[in-house]
C-alpha cells in the first residue's frame, strides 16, 4: 500500500504560484520534512512563469492525495524516473516516463499524483499564466486553435493525448532555462524568451503528430513498437538496416516515420536514452567516467567526454562533483 503524502505538505516544497512584481524570487528546499522521501527542490517564480524542478528518492511507493493548485498552464518533463496523474477534471490517467511530457490546463487543478519507490527521480514543471499563453498564441497567428480555445473556455485539457517524446532541442532549451547565462536583473527577460521557445517547439511537435494522423495504422504501430523497443533496449540497438531487417518497414519508412510521429532519427532517440542514462549512472551507481563510457558503448571515455559536455554543457566528472557538494 502507498504511502500517503497530504496536499499541505507536497504543496510547501513544490506548490505552483505567480509574483505581482517585476521580480524572479528562487526558492531551494532539502529539509527532510516528508517521511521516506530525500527531495531537492530549487523553484523560480515569476510575474508571468515559474520553474519547479523537483529531484528525489522515493523510498516508499507514494500518493499524494487531493494536489491542488492555482490555475495555470503546465508544461511537465519527465526527466528520470516515473509517475502518474490522476485529474479530476481531466478524463484518463495520465503517466509519465522518462524524457517524455505533456501539456496540462486547469482552472481548478484537483489531482492525485503517484510516485514507485525509485532513486533519481526528476521533473521539470514549467508553469505559466494563462493570460500570458493566450496573448503569446494570438500575438503569433493562433498556431494551435484547439489549445486556445481551451483556454479562451476554461475548458481542461492534456494537449496530448498520449505524453509525447522530448526531443533534442527541447533538452537544449530545458539545459539554458536551469542554467541561464545571464545576470539576476536579466534572467526574468531570459527565462521568458526561453519558455516561449520551448512552447513554440512543443506546439510544432503537436501539429506534426496532427499532420501525421492518417499514417497507416499498421506502419504507425509499427513505428510505435520499434520507439518502444529502441527506449529500453538502447545500449545494444544496432544500425538502421539491422533495425529494418528484423521489421516490416523498410529503412526509408522507418526514417521518414520517425521524423515525422517523433521529431527525431532513431540515431537521435538511442543516443538520448544513452547520455540520460549515464548521466544517471554517474550521479548514483558509483562507477568512473571510464566505465560509465564503457556501458553506454563508447570505444574512449575522451569521445564520451565530449559528447556528453556537448549534451549537458559540462562534463561527467563535474556532474560528480556536483551531486557530491
Amino acid at each position: 500500500m502507498a504511502y500517503i503524502i497530504d496536499n499541505e505538505s507536497y504543496r510547501e516544497i513544490a506548490g505552483r504560484k505567480f509574483l505581482s512584481q517585476p521580480s524572479v524570487d528562487t526558492f531551494e528546499h532539502d529539509a527532510p520534512r516528508i517521511p521516506f522521501v530525500n527531495h531537492r527542490v530549487k523553484n523560480v517564480y515569476a510575474r508571468n512563469f515559474g520553474i519547479i524542478r523537483f529531484q528525489a528518492d522515493f523510498l516508499e511507493d507514494m500518493q499524494i492525495r487531493g494536489m491542488k493548485s492555482d490555475p495555470h498552464v503546465s508544461l511537465h518533463f519527465q526527466l528520470t524516473g516515473y509517475s502518474n496523474a490522476h485529474f479530476r477534471d481531466i478524463p484518463g490517467d495520465h503517466p509519465l516516463r522518462p524524457a517524455e511530457y505533456n501539456i496540462y490546463y486547469s482552472e481548478n487543478f484537483d489531482s492525485d499524483i503517484f510516485y514507485n519507490r525509485q532513486k533519481g527521480f526528476e521533473y521539470l514543471a514549467l508553469i505559466l499564466k494563462k493570460e500570458h499563453l493566450l496573448r503569446f498564441l494570438q500575438q503569433n497567428g493562433s498556431p494551435v486553435g484547439h489549445l486556445e480555445k481551451a483556454l479562451e473556455s476554461g475548458q481542461p485539457l492534456a494537449l496530448f493525448g498520449k505524453a509525447a517524446p522530448v526531443s533534442a532541442e527541447m533538452h537544449s532549451v530545458l539545459h539554458r532555462i536551469l542554467h541561464a547565462p545571464v545576470a539576476d536583473d536579466l534572467s526574468e527577460m531570459y527565462l521568458n524568451g526561453k519558455i516561449l521557445e520551448l512552447l513554440a517547439l512543443q506546439l510544432q511537435q503537436y501539429r506534426e503528430g496532427h499532420h501525421t494522423a492518417h499514417m497507416h495504422s499498421g506502419i504507425g504501430h509499427q513505428l510505435a513498437e520499434i520507439y518502444e523497443y529502441l527506449s529500453t533496449h538502447f545500449l545494444t540497438a544496432q544500425s538502421l538496416e539491422d533495425i529494418a531487417a528484423n521489421s516490416r518497414l523498410s529503412e526509408h519508412q522507418i526514417r521518414e516515420g520517425f521524423k515525422l510521429k517523433y521529431n527525431t532519427s532513431v540515431y537521435e532517440l538511442v543516443q538520448e536514452k544513452r547520455m540520460l542514462h549515464a548521466r544517471g549512472l554517474l550521479l548514483d551507481s558509483g562507477l568512473t567516467v571510464e566505465e560509465v563510457a564503457d556501458v553506454v558503448g563508447y570505444a574512449t571515455s575522451s569521445n564520451f567526454i565530449q559528447a556528453f559536455k556537448k549534451k549537458f554543457g559540462i562534463t561527467p566528472k563535474q556532474m560528480q562533483l556536483g551531486r557530491q557538494r
